[in-house]
């Protein structure tokens, strides 16, 4: 097990062992800390954590590993959090291996947002700016809040009608259609993975089932009629004039009258309504 985290402030390299060992239910020992160059690493031990100074808002990073004889360790979610309240400070992690600005921030009490963070052309060391958070994060006053629509594009949603047709059709018209069957079970299921959806995204999904209608085989415009079922369920005509007015005005084709209720772009982080 790897973990790879980011923490603001000062690092004590004692109180981080004590934290591993008790996160992991392993003996006072069982944790070696030190830096890349350190002559006194005991690379044997069941716990290894590399510590690396940087420049910027975060201040070190550590690189874990965590040896097969250890049992169950927890998930990276939950290994940051009990950081965070151990060494009372706030500790960075990756949200998604794409894009790579996309990190979570845990303040010592428990609070969670999405943040950007980036990583800066610095030299020799590495360095990290946070360019914005999805919610406001006292533990770090200050910092700007924005939308990370960035985010919501890398989450994958299943689509078992598309892949079904996967292989027996041109890759382009069943990736359309996969993209239509995405934005369908995002609406379904509450607009994960944090509950909102920007209508410039709701606009594309509408503009990918244009071409599905323009272009659509049998056996792909069945499926099409099978989830346009299901997207008139989940949806309600109000003339096209939500998305209008938050995109500018909407072409013909009955699904550019469909909205879902509530809008998924009317509580989008830092929006003021």
């Amino acid at each position: 097990m790897n973990y790879g985290f980011w923490i603001y402030g000062e690092l004590d390299r004692k109180r981080l062992a004590a934290a591993l060992a008790e996160m992991l239910s392993l003996p006072e020992g069982s944790v070696d800390v030190g830096e890349d160059g350190d002559e006194d690493r005991r690379w044997e031990a069941p716990v290894s954590c590399t510590v690396t100074p940087l420049l910027g808002e975060l201040h070190w990073h550590l690189d874990i590993y965590v040896s097969d004889v250890v049992p169950g360790p927890p998930p990276e979610s939950a290994a940051g959090l009990w950081l965070a309240g151990r060494l009372r400070t706030v500790v960075a992690y990756q949200a998604l291996p794409f894009p790579p600005s996309a990190f979570w921030l845990v303040a010592p009490d428990g609070t969670r947002t999405r943040a950007r963070v980036y990583e800066q052309d610095s030299g020799d060391t590495p360095s990290y700016r946070i360019d914005a958070v999805e919610r406001p994060f006292p533990a770090l006053p200050g910092l700007r809040v924005a939308a990370l629509p960035e985010v919501i594009r890398e989450y994958r949603m299943p689509t078992p009608v598309t892949d079904r047709l996967r292989g027996a059709f041109e890759e382009s018209i069943v990736h359309r259609l996969g993209a239509w069957e995405g934005l369908i079970r995002r609406l379904e299921e509450g607009w994960p993975p944090d509950g909102w959806y920007p209508a410039e995204y709701y606009r594309q999904d509408l503009e990918v089932r244009d071409e599905l209608a323009a272009a659509a085989p049998g056996e792909i415009a069945r499926a099409v009629g099978e989830l346009d079922e299901r997207f008139t369920a989940a949806t309600e005509d109000d003339g096209g004039r939500a998305l209008a007015a938050e995109t500018g005005p909407v072409p013909d084709g009955w699904w550019w009258r469909r909205v879902p209720q509530p809008l998924p772009w009317r509580d989008a982080p830092g929006s003021v309504r």
